[in-house]
């Protein structure tokens, strides 16, 4: 798999729309590895309009889905089994909502269940990231768990990616003191090129990303 290296004028363009570095990232990871998505995608918790919506495919047939139902969205429970048939999904995109579940092995293999044969859950994991209680908050992620996660839910093949690392990891914790944008804009690009120069032995040994992006197939 090819990596996913996010341009200066990327982050610029994210810095200046107000977004944070995480988010500038993770907007990248999905445009890039989502172009090929077809069929029918199931939207895990991504509610009415998720804020990467746009940077999804034309053509794909997606099923939005949330904690609380509203307009066009399946009401969802974690710790229940997902109201879907069997093989019934290409995609399931679970982004940023797996330290939500209370009992995340079972859901994981609910999410296998509904895949069909040969079909992917993509999952986005923060990792250097501040409490989200929404409205629990049980766990981060090393890239060793949830590979592990994936492969006790029964999926054959799991490829683990950084989001980010030191540099942006410690922007993003600094992000509510950049109060204008045109100073993350001088910011966000230095902390891209920073990442790049850390060597890849130290990113290897003692990786320290914002968030994990996961490929898990069936």
């Amino acid at each position: 798999m090819e990596m996913i290296r996010v341009s200066v004028l990327t982050a610029i363009r994210g810095a200046l729309a107000g977004k944070t570095i995480g988010r500038t990232i993770f907007n990248e990871f999905v445009r890039v590895r989502c172009a090929v998505l077809s069929g029918r995608v199931l939207d895990l918790a991504g509610g009415a309009r998720p804020s990467y919506l746009p940077l999804l495919p034309r053509g794909i047939e997606l099923v939005r889905t949330d904690r609380e139902a509203s307009k066009g969205v399946v009401p969802i429970d974690f710790d229940k089994p997902l109201p879907f048939k069997d093989e019934s999904f290409d995609t399931v995109l679970f982004f940023s909502a797996i330290y939500i579940a209370e009992d995340p092995h079972a859901l994981m293999r609910e999410i296998r269940r509904v895949l069909k044969a040969g079909g992917a859950c993509l999952v986005a994991s923060p990792f250097v990231a501040n409490e989200m209680p929404e409205p629990h908050d049980y766990v981060r992620y090393t890239a060793e768990g949830l590979e592990r996660l994936c492969r006790r839910a029964g999926f054959s093949m799991v490829e683990v990616e950084r989001m980010g690392e030191r540099a942006s990891a410690a922007v993003q914790i600094k992000h509510p003191f950049y109060v204008f944008n045109v100073v993350r804009a001088l910011i966000y690009p230095l902390a891209i090129l920073m990442d790049r120069l850390i060597p890849a032995s130290v990113r290897r040994a003692h990786p320290m990303p914002i968030a994990y992006f996961v490929r898990a197939v069936k």
